[in-house]
């Protein structure tokens, strides 16, 4: 049987850009784009790339972004 724990936890970890109004497809172009940020070098720093992914957007989903960085990077997680 399997479980549902990890869809718990991945809708725990974006819950705050949902809670900001952002649609899935929205949440989903972050996503990606954190990923990239993460895997390619670039000239700014780490931290500096990934809070640019949300640079354009309003400062509550900016203030969710910084959540969900943190609930994906929580060591004790949910």
């Amino acid at each position: 049987m399997e479980t549902s724990e990890p869809r718990r936890q991945t809708t725990w970890i974006v819950q705050p850009l949902v809670d900001a109004g952002m649609e899935p497809a929205e949440i989903c172009v972050l996503v990606t784009r954190l990923g990239f940020e993460a895997v390619v070098p670039g000239e700014r720093p780490i931290d500096a790339r990934v809070l640019g992914v949300v640079a354009d957007q309003p400062r509550n989903v900016r203030a969710a972004w910084v959540e969900v960085l943190d609930r994906m990077t929580s060591t004790t997680g949910r």
